[in-house]
């Protein structure tokens, strides 16, 4: 069963792992860096296994920056990275947020710009 869990302590070492899992760099030393704090995140599992996970840092007024969109392989497709960014921008929109920005690799652009459309949200990009 997938649940999604928010803003709850996510092991340092399973978003590492997902990060590998789709060939970023781990940055295993920034996840144990006890100064690394998101301003929310969202962790998605498929029972104990971490499929999926996005992060924002934000100012907490203004702007906010989504990153870390990762989405485990074998689970891409399947709806997991769309309810992510349409939670953390719905969150984002609650918290009052007036710029929510993103960067991406460009093959993301037609997935990033469809879920900016359905949530509404102000579009701004610097990209990858």
């Amino acid at each position: 069963m997938v649940t999604y869990i928010e803003n709850e302590p996510t092991s340092s070492k399973a978003i590492v792992a997902l990060r590998r899992s789709v060939g970023w760099n781990g940055m295993e030393s920034c996840y144990n860096n006890p100064l690394m704090v998101s301003y929310y995140h969202i962790a998605c599992y498929d029972d104990k296994k971490l499929i999926g996970y996005v992060d924002t840092v934000s100012n907490g007024v203004t702007d906010a920056y989504i990153q870390d969109l990762v989405v485990d392989p074998a689970y891409q497709g399947q709806g997991v990275g769309t309810e992510l960014m349409n939670r953390i921008i719905s969150i984002l929109k609650e918290k009052k947020i007036l710029w929510i920005s993103v960067m991406y690799e460009e093959k993301l652009q037609d997935f990033l710009q469809t879920v900016w459309l359905l949530s509404n949200a102000l579009w701004s990009n610097a990209n990858l």
